[in-house]
């Protein structure tokens, strides 16, 4: 089945004109418009039946107040609004300890009592609702939302797993015997506070709540994940004294173990070639996709010591990357708060409300056509810094070639081209030392 990628697309062209068509309509019933200029994720599937005609299919997500007699949206996969249901009763039970807790001293052992009950409340209703969002795959098979996580290897689902646009969509489409063609996902409404949302503009799948459920019900291996080369190579030593060693970690290779402890990594492979090392090995890490040296230590006095260098900014990093676009000036800094997208895990977002603060030092090295080829100086390290800081309008707004999260035209044919090139230490009154990988992106 050919179908767009849900966290990295252009909307189809008829998704385009389907959700103008939404648009208009939501603002000419005053009645809904009052809910959703709330601010709402809304979504459109385009589909064909069984005779090829093509079918536009819409949702949204979450709870909305709304009287939908004429199913302009397709139905909710469980739906929390339902009066006879168990799920509106025990929110309620909840609800009733919240309000008892308003009228308790927060330190008071009664409080403690109701506290410790209304979690176990909470997570347990949670799993029983999660129990009951049930999502045909496209080969006839019913799970529900913690059996597809624990497929997954990811764990127990997030809360609000299930109810966003993209699953509903899908799964009705399993459901009648539609096969999918392209989907999009778009905004109506006002922002919410923690993240910028435009009115009517498109915006990939969220990762974290609903990769493995898309996953499942798209039938094919698209779970948000960054696509890795054919054949990952292994990591190599580059040098080694009685205290660390720098070591080459190839494109594709994670760092650190993930949960899926089958995967393989550099901190596994360093502890099967040094068992004699107790205890955490590597002081930092590079995104799965990003290639170049990382610094372990033999012992942990040498790892705290290089910790401490990372955190006090003595351990200077040197990344070059190829820059799809232009960079107009030589060199400058680019500062960007950033923090995680709480609806879209892993992406991170340039907030300036919440944010951390991030700041990058660049060099153009040279520039040739139509891409820059550019050296990064990070002196922070937030996640995703180098990547978001090339591809923001508010940085350099030249995403890195080959980033599937933050270009959104990227080259498939290409892995991400960044590479940790160079690391130096200044550590104590020690000659500083420079460890180089000139491997670049091979």
């Amino acid at each position: 089945m050919l179908f767009n990628n849900p966290y990295l697309y252009h909307p189809h062209p008829s998704l385009k004109v389907a959700a103008d068509d939404i648009c208009l309509y939501i603002s000419q019933r005053p009645d809904w418009d009052k809910e959703f200029s709330k601010g709402k994720m809304l979504g459109v599937l385009l589909c064909r039946d069984a005779s090829g005609r093509e079918l536009i299919l819409r949702a949204f997500s979450g709870i909305v107040n709304i009287n939908d007699d004429s199913h302009y949206f397709v139905p909710p996969v469980y739906d929390l609004n339902n009066p006879d249901d168990f799920y509106l009763q025990e929110d309620e039970e909840i609800s009733h300890i919240n309000r008892q807790l308003a009228n308790e001293t927060l330190s008071s052992p009664e409080a403690t009592q109701l506290k410790e009950r209304r979690k176990k409340l909470s997570q347990d209703l949670q799993l029983k609702i999660f129990s009951h969002f049930n999502f045909l795959s496209p080969t006839g098979e019913y799970k529900n939302i913690v059996q597809i996580f624990g497929d997954a290897k990811r764990g127990l689902p997030p809360g609000g797993s299930g109810e966003c646009a993209a699953p509903r969509l899908l799964n009705y489409a399993n459901e009648h015997r539609l096969t999918p063609v392209a989907l999009a996902e778009f905004w109506y409404g006002a922002s919410p506070k923690n993240i910028l949302r435009i009115h009517g503009q498109f915006y990939p799948s969220c990762i974290e709540k609903c990769s493995p459920i898309l996953a499942y019900l798209i039938g094919q291996d698209r779970q948000g994940k960054e696509d890795t080369p054919p054949s990952v190579g292994t990591a190599k030593v580059l040098y080694e004294d009685e205290n660390l060693m720098a070591v080459r970690k190839p494109a594709g290779l994670l760092s650190t173990p993930a949960k899926d402890t089958g995967l393989p990594n550099v901190e596994t492979w360093l502890h099967q070639q040094y068992p004699d090392i107790k205890g955490p090995i590597l002081a930092h890490r590079l995104d799965q996709a990003t290639s170049g040296i990382l610094l372990a230590a033999k012992n942990a006095k040498t790892h705290k010591l290089l910790q401490q260098g990372f955190e006090n900014r003595t351990i200077h990093k040197c990344y070059v990357a190829w820059l799809d676009g232009i960079v107009k000036s030589d060199c400058g800094m680019i500062s960007l708060p950033l923090c995680t997208n709480p609806d879209d895990r892993p992406r991170q977002v340039v907030d300036w409300q919440f944010g951390k603060p991030a700041q990058t030092r660049y060099r153009v090295i040279r520039r040739e056509k139509g891409r820059t080829l550019i050296e990064f100086f990070p002196l922070t390290g937030r996640t995703h810094q180098l990547r978001l800081h090339a591809a923001s309008p508010y940085g350099l707004d030249c995403p890195i070639v080959g980033d599937r999260l933050y270009n959104e035209h990227p080259d498939t044919s290409e892995r991400l081209l960044l590479h940790a090139t160079e690391i130096r230490l200044e550590l104590g009154e020690r000659i500083p030392l420079v460890f180089n990988d000139p491997s670049g992106f091979e």
